[in-house]
């Protein structure tokens, strides 16, 4: 009986014609197959999954136990209705460079709910959140003690009594406070970070207006950022406050410092990198599991970066000669 014409013939077969081209490896899956893929997967398992492979590789101390919290709008996702889900909150770890977990809601408003599900998720006992000013809220001070951690968290406008007790009350401050200050050279400007810290005393709380309605609060901080631009001579100031529930306030002034790494390292390299921003997705389960593997990516660039002392681009120009079962291998 004659072999149909379409008929291809079973590798490892007779009919090879060599043991070599039986062993030859297949080809990576296209681009449509990855997006089916990516949509059938459940995107609550997927994430338990990058929870578990995240928390097996925690490595930190007290000085390095910093979870920092902050959102972005995933770009180019196809919306078919306004509560599709395309704001991604990331519980960044800044010390090792990793994404802890993510949480989705469909726009910016709605990114407290996201937090305060990612603090219900996360292993979070003793590290120090760190919040913008979105997250300035009572409740998230609260939950972040319920759950073991302790909380830094940036206050804006949208907390007008506890910013004007701040205000009102650190400038003035002339005794018992402590002094933090660093200066930094790069790009062309030099930047002196200040900042002043007050412990807070029982007395302090008792007479205040607004600090005493903060569970846990243990110190207030003044910061002032003064950048020079050495080319045009233009000197700016910036001040900004923040509350903590810890006393040291050589841990919170890195822990503001260590926070902007969650913009710096993954959301602007996640795009220069990667072109995140650029990407088209559809709505659903692909667009968020397509976010996970996105940050597993710049992980894995970001250690390589490391252990090989090249640059992204070079080392994605090494990995990109690399077959599948080449990278499944690939020691960090």
């Amino acid at each position: 009986m004659t072999t149909p014409k379409h008929t291809r013939p079973v590798s490892g077969s007779s009919t090879s014609s060599s043991s070599g081209r039986s062993s030859r490896a297949c080809p990576p899956p296209t681009h449509d197959t990855l997006n089916r893929a990516l949509q059938v997967i459940p995107h609550q398992g997927f994430k338990r999954a990058y929870q578990d492979w995240s928390a097996a590789l925690l490595r930190w101390n007290e000085e390095t136990r910093q979870i920092c919290i902050d959102g972005k709008t995933m770009r180019g996702v196809k919306k078919p209705s306004p509560d599709t889900e395309s704001h991604i909150v990331s519980a960044y770890a800044p010390h090792l460079q990793l994404d802890l977990s993510v949480g989705t809601v469909p726009v910016k408003r709605n990114e407290l709910d996201s937090i305060r599900q990612l603090l219900d998720e996360l292993y979070v006992a003793d590290a120090l959140i760190s919040i913008d000013p979105l997250g300035c809220q009572r409740q998230v001070a609260e939950q972040g003690l319920e759950v073991g951690s302790h909380y830094q968290l940036q206050v804006n406008s949208n907390q007008p009594a506890l910013l004007q007790e701040l205000e009102d009350s650190l400038p003035r401050t002339n005794k018992g406070f402590t002094f933090n200050k660093k200066e930094d050279l790069g790009h062309g400007r030099i930047e002196t970070r200040q900042m002043k810290s007050l412990l807070l005393n029982p007395e302090m709380l008792e007479d205040s207006y607004a600090f005493k309605d903060w569970a846990g609060i243990k110190s207030i901080h003044q910061l002032s950022r003064k950048r020079y631009d050495k080319r045009s001579g233009k000197e700016t100031i910036k001040i900004s406050y923040c509350i903590s529930s810890v006393e040291d306030s050589k841990r919170v002034f890195r822990a503001i410092r260590d926070h902007w790494k969650i913009e710096n390292l993954l959301h602007y390299m996640l795009d220069v990198y990667l072109s995140e921003d650029g990407w088209s997705r559809p709505a659903g389960e692909g667009a968020k599991n397509m976010e996970l593997l996105a940050k597993i990516d710049l992980f894995i660039l970001q250690c390589l970066k490391t252990k090989l002392g090249k640059s992204i681009p070079h080392v994605q120009m090494l990995l990109a000669k690399l077959n599948p079962l080449q990278l499944l291998n690939l020691e960090l």
